[in-house]
Order: C-alpha cells, then sequence, then structure tokens
C-alpha cells in the first residue's frame, strides 16, 4: 500500500465523519491529523517494543543457560540487526520517555511474554529453508528477525485486539501501515548503518502533511463545484441518489484534477478506483470509474486541467511504496 493512498483513505474517513457530526471542519482536521500522529507513535513503539522483546529474551537466558539451546531465543536475543536498532540515537530518545502513554509495553509485560513465546514456536530451520549459501550471515539474521514480525507479530490475535484498545483513532490499515513501515525500517538496517540513521517518517516524502491538508480543505472548499460538475455528468443519478461516500469519493478525485496540478489524472482515478474497492460495493467502482472518465474529458474539452508535466511535490507512484 501507498503512504499517499493512505492519506487519501484518512482524508475520506475524516471527511464522512465532518459529513456525519457537522462538527466544525477545523476541529475534524485536528483529529485527522492527531490520527496520523498516533500512528506514528505506534510504528515508533512497535520497534521499541522489539528491543524489549530482545532484553526480555537475554534476561531469559541468563537465568536459564538451557535455552541456549533452543535456536529462536538464541537468534532472537542475539540479532545483529536488532542490536543495530537499539543503537539509534532517534529510537533511545523515544525509548527514555517512560511516561509516554503510547509505549504500551512498558506497563504490561505480558505482551512481551505472549510474543516471545510466539516467537519459541516457530521452526528455525523452516524459517530458512529457501536460504541459500551465498547470502550472508547478516542478511540471514535481517530475514530471521522480519519472518519473526511477520508471523508472530502481525498476525496475533491477542496483540492485535490490545493495540486497538490502546490506540484511539487506531483502524486495521493504520495498523497495517505501521507494520510495514517497520519493516521497511528493518529491511534498511545494513552491516555498516550509522547509529543516528533517520526512521520512517510518515510526513517526510513529498510533503504529505500538506497534501492531506489540502486535500481536506479543498474538497470542503469546492465540493458545491464539484457536485455540480457531477450533476452535469451523471444526468440519470441526482446528487441526493448517490451514497455518501461515492460522492465523497468523486468529490475528492475531481479536487486532485483541479486543484492538485502534480498528479497525473489517471493516476488519481487508478487511486480512487482502489479506494472504492476497500469502501464500496462492486457497482460502485464501475460508477465512480465511469463518472471519473466523464468528467475528465469535459475538463480537457473545456481546457480547465493545469496539470504540469514536471512530476514533483505530489509525484503518487514514484518511491511511496512501503
Amino acid at each position: 500500500m501507498l503512504i499517499r493512498r493512505h492519506f487519501r483513505i484518512k482524508s475520506l474517513q475524516f471527511l464522512y465523519a465532518q459529513y456525519l457530526s457537522k462538527m466544525d471542519y477545523k476541529q475534524v482536521e485536528k483529529n485527522m491529523l492527531h490520527s496520523i500522529e498516533e500512528l506514528h507513535y505506534l510504528y515508533i513503539s512497535l520497534l521499541c517494543l522489539i528491543l524489549q522483546i530482545q532484553k526480555f529474551a537475554v534476561l531469559k537466558i541468563q537465568e536459564n543457560q538451557k535455552l541456549l539451546n533452543n535456536k529462536m531465543i538464541k537468534q532472537f536475543a542475539y540479532n545483529s540487526i536488532i542490536n543495530l536498532l537499539s543503537k539509534n540515537k532517534y529510537l533511545l530518545e523515544y525509548n527514555l520517555k517512560k511516561n509516554c502513554k503510547y509505549f504500551f509495553w512498558q506497563t504490561d509485560e505480558n505482551y512481551i511474554y505472549i510474543l516471545l513465546q510466539e516467537i519459541i514456536k516457530l521452526n528455525y530451520d523452516n524459517i530458512f529453508i529457501n536460504n541459500h549459501n551465498h547470502v550472508s550471515s547478516f542478511q540471514k539474521e535481517k530475514d530471521f528477525i522480519i519472518t519473526c514480525y511477520n508471523k508472530c507479530f502481525i498476525t496475533n490475535k491477542k496483540f492485535i485486539e490490545f493495540i486497538e484498545d490502546s490506540y484511539t483513532i487506531i483502524t486495521k490499515i493504520d495498523l497495517f501501515i505501521a507494520h510495514k513501515m517497520v519493516c521497511k525500517t528493518l529491511k534498511y538496517i545494513k552491516l555498516y548503518t550509522p547509529t543516528n540513521f533517520k526512521l520512517f517518517d510518515i510526513y517526510e516524502n513529498h510533503n504529505n502533511k500538506q497534501f492531506i491538508i489540502d486535500l481536506y480543505r479543498k474538497t470542503l472548499q469546492h465540493k458545491h463545484e464539484f457536485n455540480k460538475l457531477i450533476e452535469s455528468i451523471s444526468k440519470n443519478w441526482a446528487i441526493k441518489r448517490i451514497s455518501i461516500i461515492d460522492l465523497i469519493i468523486l468529490q475528492m478525485a475531481i479536487c486532485e484534477f483541479l486543484y492538485f496540478p502534480h498528479i497525473p489524472p489517471k493516476a488519481t482515478i487508478n487511486e480512487y478506483i482502489e479506494i472504492t474497492k476497500i469502501f464500496c460495493m462492486e457497482k460502485s467502482k464501475i460508477f465512480v470509474n465511469g463518472i471519473l472518465d466523464k468528467i475528465l474529458q469535459l475538463l480537457n474539452k473545456e481546457q480547465k486541467l493545469k496539470k504540469k508535466l514536471i512530476i514533483i511535490n505530489y509525484n503518487v507512484d514514484k518511491d511511496e511504496v512501503i
């Protein structure tokens, strides 16, 4: 999934929330940005949790030397990638925040124990069955920790429920993104990666924060303009007959056509078709695609599109995959 798509989904969710609640748009925007902040802290918290599990594993080995015979716990306790991660100066700063409400593992070690038990249950030999001899030991350790994370952290139902209870605005999609951010961070670490390497910043690439703010505000600001355009195209469909989610998706896509000159129109259409697959019925995908194609043709005919040839700030598909 793309971070930019996630931001479109966030904007959709909070535009829908604003429609239902009639709450002041500024407060809804504040809530939207807070939910992204929670996503960032969830990502940091998951990284810190890996460090805590490693410390717990080392402690258990010190208490019982027989555990050194267990390949899984030994590999986790002395994993080179986690060792490098534990020295990251940015993560250390977060790790020192003992009273931070987001770092759930500091107040409930039960989940550290549960996840370590899940790791121990994995079959070490099966994890590396496809590894070739030319793969370095460091790469094998990286494969090991990423496999452990995918098989134990992402799929553990108790852990998922605990996170959803601990974070007030976190959705399943948010959790999916946070896990992807963690895996991207683990994959990034190399043998000689400096300890001050930057952690993943959800706002850093392509001015993402401004993108979601602009998309949210401009969709609200110009929605009546967009509705007139939709009605002129969908002659058999009055605005009141269109479902609210479908209508907001159309409004957002038209907003990108007209007010985001660096996003190619076809990329916009593709993104919102993918979003309809998540939130709408099958017939909505066909309806939204048809309306957007006709609107794009009309805007091109009337020369209202002001797209720029150089793709910079609002590039959609280049290096946003996580």
